[in-house]
């Protein structure tokens, strides 16, 4: 049987790196790019990572030190981190055919190497396309590569924290005494599906790094723990027991949400709100080509004790499975009226899809208004067209305000350079004279 191979290829520190494609003055300093809300630290550079500012630590925490430190903060701009892992996998796809990735996160992507092993020397293939996406849009990436998708995982770890591998580590290349000295260094807690709480349970075993584990009996601890374990076993020892996710099976619930900059107490701003999240549940609705039979929202109201925030929710069978934004906005804005409760102070709100089902397989029943079905298809058609040719904000369909207190806290935010005609990168004159002048 033919050896299985697979590849993990990500970005290095993704948020840190998108901002300095567009701002080069950012190469060599400390960088954070901060959560929801300026909240917490989720993206450092390596030189930030020297300071020992520590992932999702709370920003307001170290704010004063950071910055006496030079650390340069940024928020979170979903918009451009969001356009340049299209554009990440945009490359992927000319490397490799789509049944062949598996997408698992904005800046990480699973690949199977098997069927390119035998035409290609899959190391420089690799290394050519780290060099190809550096080049094409500015993002340094890490690859490991190994015979199951833990190993590659773990690969992709050691290509990180070694520059000894040249941001690529081929495991299945590696003498076995290599192999088990990299195991020996490498926490228990750094294997994937394992994490801190399981590892500090492992240690009860004299499990503490991925050697150990990996030599581990499997039985034993499956019925202390889980099958996942025993299934982690077997594929640091190289059996294959994780294949590729298809990307193609549709999600079995969408949902949308995210926290207020500051608690809100007004109705109409928290259903402009929600109206923006509906829109955005709507848009993955209709790109994985499916309806929606039921609509749930919760609203989160702030209380002065932990947990700081309790939920009411509430949900809505429709009469029929529809894309129809119109129908789904409305069912939503109605729940807000049962929800909200006067002189209660609201956190955040959500909004998900459910009982939801293929439209190319749907059959409508005899007792569902068919001409308006109909009608209404067209409609959003248009209302697609429409905003494909003259921008996402050109028509809005929900509850509409002039406030954007529900918006979240981006005092940080750099602009959407590649998304925002009005943020668009330009080159200052003064700059462009000396250069001339030189």
């Amino acid at each position: 049987m033919k050896q299985q191979l697979f590849a993990l290829i990500d970005i290095n520190n993704c948020y840190v790196s998108c901002e300095r494609v567009f701002n080069p003055q950012l190469n060599g300093k400390p960088v954070v790019v901060l959560s929801n809300n300026d909240g917490c630290v989720v993206s450092r550079s390596n030189e930030a990572k020297a300071l020992n500012i520590g992932m999702a630590i709370p920003w307001y925490e170290i704010e004063k030190e950071a910055l006496q430190a030079g650390v340069k903060v940024f928020s979170s701009n979903y918009a451009l981190y969001g356009d340049m892992s299209r554009r990440f996998f945009l490359i992927l796809q000319q490397y490799f055919h789509t049944d062949d990735l598996e997408p698992y996160s904005i800046d990480e992507c699973f690949i199977r190497l098997t069927p390119y092993a035998k035409n290609r020397d899959l190391e420089q293939y690799c290394r050519d396309l780290i060099s190809i996406i550096n080049q094409w849009i500015g993002l340094p990436c890490c690859i490991g590569i190994g015979a199951t998708k833990t190993q590659a995982k773990l690969a992709n770890h050691f290509a990180k924290k070694r520059t000894g591998f040249n941001s690529l580590c081929f495991l299945p290349n590696l003498d076995l005494c290599s192999y088990e000295s990299l195991l020996q260094e490498t926490p228990v807690a750094d294997v994937w599906g394992i994490g801190r709480k399981i590892s500090k349970q492992l240690q009860d075993y004299e499990i503490y790094n991925s050697y150990d584990l990996t030599f581990a009996n499997e039985h034993h601890l499956a019925r202390q723990f889980s099958v996942l374990i025993a299934r982690t076993i077997r594929e640091l020892k190289g059996q294959s027991c994780i294949a590729l996710d298809d990307p193609a099976i549709p999600s079995k619930r969408i949902l949308s949400s995210r926290s207020f900059a500051s608690a809100l107490s007004e109705k109409p701003i928290i259903k402009q709100a929600l109206t923006f999240h509906v829109n955005r549940a709507y848009k993955r609705l209709t790109a994985q080509q499916q309806l929606c039979a039921c609509v749930h929202v919760a609203l989160y109201e702030k209380i002065p004790h932990p947990p700081y925030k309790k939920s009411a929710s509430h949900a809505v069978g429709l009469e029929y499975a529809t894309d129809d934004l119109l129908v789904l906005s409305h069912a939503a804005l109605k729940q807000i009226d049962v929800l909200f409760k006067e002189n209660k102070k609201y956190v955040k709100v959500e909004v998900m899809f459910t009982a939801l089902h293929s439209k190319q397989q749907h059959i409508h029943d005899l007792w569902q208004p068919l001409d308006l079905i109909q009608q209404r298809d067209d409609l959003m058609k248009t209302l697609l067209e429409m905003k494909q040719r003259y921008g996402s904000d050109c028509i809005q369909v929900g509850y509409h305000s002039t406030s954007l207190a529900w918006q979240m806290k981006q005092h940080h935010r750099s602009p959407r350079y590649t998304t925002c005609w009005q943020e668009l990168l330009t080159i200052d004159d003064s700059a462009l004279a000396v250069t001339q002048n030189k």
